[in-house]
């Protein structure tokens, strides 16, 4: 495959090194941030499960097909971009590709897989700023704290949402009911409606939270996760988990939004409650939504992800990523070895065998 190329471009991302870039990139897996990078000026190639993807894929791809999907496109990336969507790669051998590789792993929490495997590409941004020192650990390439963030597109068409006083539903949730891998939400959520107002919505968020007061936001593991970022978008306050992760660093509680104890449902219908009865939820709604739009749009997170790429071309990571390879695809193979042994990830028997395989032939250099 033909090596990097990178373009001066006039585009709205400022790089790192006092000019512009205007890139191919190839993004992996997640699709968040194909609209973002096209609309900053760059060229992309989306790889994935999601329809959204411009090579909608259902089943893994080696290092052949990925080769040959590029070739029949005549795309020759500058950077690729594997962005996590909480489920098993489907693409192998990425740690070879001779451009800068970038990889955003987002649950962590529920994937330990995900630090071995980020050992196979120049830089890791990681979501869960506590999960960061293990990222650190695993391998001498970047690891960054990139929270998550919010699509203010998602707004595009849903009729402005009133001020918080003047909405007409007090306390909103929307989120899957009773998710596998949280069984403390539906018992919370029961929890809460039996001392608070609270309507339970499944699907999209926007036209709900755009009518709502409050937003209720519950964690699986403690993460701080999109929602957060999401309800702030939409003008509505956020009352959510008092965690870690960098919470009280992005956003100040009374200021931005409201905490509860993590899992004291009592006690987050009583700060709903008084929420609503006082007068600074649509302060609170006004900041969070300010915050989050200024400094956590998946637009100022594409412009972190771009200046990175830079600097790894710049820095000729891809060649020192290449040199180390044997040591690199040593902590591969233990994330492939993960996949196929991880009896909670819903995988076929083939699928499985395909991992051990990878793992095995990786080892082997």
């Amino acid at each position: 495959m033909p090596a990097p190329v990178l373009r001066r471009f006039p585009v709205a991302c400022p790089a790192p090194l006092g000019y512009t870039l205007a890139m191919r990139i190839l993004c992996i897996d997640g699709h968040f941030f194909l609209r973002a990078f096209r609309e900053l000026g760059h060229e992309v190639l989306g790889i994935g499960p999601s329809c959204l993807m411009d090579v909608p894929v259902d089943r893994v791809l080696s290092l052949k097909d990925l080769h040959d999907i590029l070739n029949a496109r005549g795309f020759a990336p500058d950077a690729v971009l594997w962005a996590d969507t909480c489920k098993p790669p489907l693409v192998a051998g990425l740690e070879t590709l001779p451009w800068p590789t970038l990889a955003y792993s987002i649950d962590q929490y529920l994937n330990p897989w995900h630090q071995s495997y980020s050992a196979g590409f120049d830089a890791v941004f990681v979501a869960q700023k506590d999960y960061l020192p293990m990222f650190e650990a695993e391998h001498p390439r970047p690891a960054v704290w990139l929270p998550l963030f919010c699509d203010p597109f998602v707004l595009r068409g849903v009729p402005p949402g009133l001020e918080p006083g003047g909405r007409d539903i007090p306390v909103a949730f929307v989120g899957t009911p009773d998710p596998g891998a949280n069984p403390a939400r539906k018992p919370f959520l029961d929890a809460f409606e039996r001392l608070a107002p609270l309507t339970r919505v499944c699907g999209d968020y926007a036209p709900v939270f755009t009518r709502s007061r409050l937003a209720l936001n519950q964690s699986a593991a403690g993460e701080l996760n999109f929602r957060v970022f999401e309800a702030m978008c939409c003008g509505v306050a956020v009352l959510t988990e008092d965690i870690g992760n960098g919470l009280g660093e992005l956003f100040t509680p009374g200021e931005d939004l409201l905490v509860y104890p993590r899992g004291d449902a009592p006690a987050a219908a009583g700060i709903a409650l008084a929420a609503l009865a006082g007068d600074k939820l649509e302060e609170i709604a006004r900041s969070g939504r300010e915050k989050a739009l200024r400094r956590h749009t998946v637009e100022a997170r594409a412009k972190t992800i771009l200046a990175w790429a830079a600097r790894l071309a710049a820095q000729g990571a891809p060649a020192r990523r290449l040199r180390d390879i044997a040591a690199v695809r040593a902590r591969m193979a233990n994330a492939y070895a993960i996949l196929a042994l991880d009896e909670q990830l819903p995988l076929t028997p083939e699928h499985r065998r395909f991992y051990l395989e990878l793992a095995a032939a990786v080892r082997g250099g």
